[in-house]
């Protein structure tokens, strides 16, 4: 099976540098599992993978994408224990808007162990990403990547 990985060449993101065609990544317990699933690794940040690959298509000039996080580190949120997130964005490309829809927390790497969702959570609103960042790249792959993979 083939893995996959995406990159803007010469793409900064934080600490994150992505050179020659090639993103650091870290070395976490799944990433791999995430990969021979279907996903697509698009960057590295801090101490965070982040893969996507395409969802259902969504109303008309919008594109539905899942997120993966896959963190090395256990985070918390609203009391909950976790190492992994999924996440459906929508992004519309000619505005060169986004926004998550859904979140899905998984208690152990690559999208396993026990989930939750938040009953707090409500979708973001559309906002453009910032230059250079992890949504910047994220925005690039769900315009630019979807029909290439």
């Amino acid at each position: 099976m083939t893995l996959r990985r995406w990159v803007i060449a010469g793409f900064a993101v934080g600490a994150t540098a992505l050179l020659g065609g090639f993103a650091p990544t870290l070395d976490l317990p799944g990433s791999t599992a995430l990969e021979q699933s279907g996903w697509t690794l698009v960057t590295a940040s801090d101490d965070t993978n982040v893969y996507m690959r395409a969802a259902t298509t969504g109303q008309a000039g919008l594109r539905r994408v899942w997120t993966a996080y896959d963190a090395a580190r256990t985070l918390k949120r609203d009391g909950f224990s976790f190492r992994s997130v999924r996440s459906l964005g929508e992004y519309d490309c000619r505005k060169r808007v986004s926004r998550v829809v859904e979140e899905t927390f998984h208690g152990s790497p690559a999208l396993t162990g026990k989930s939750w969702q938040s009953p707090k959570f409500i979708p973001t609103p559309w906002a453009a990403p910032v230059p250079e960042s992890v949504g910047a790249i994220r925005m690039a792959f769900a315009c630019r990547a979807l029909n290439d993979i």
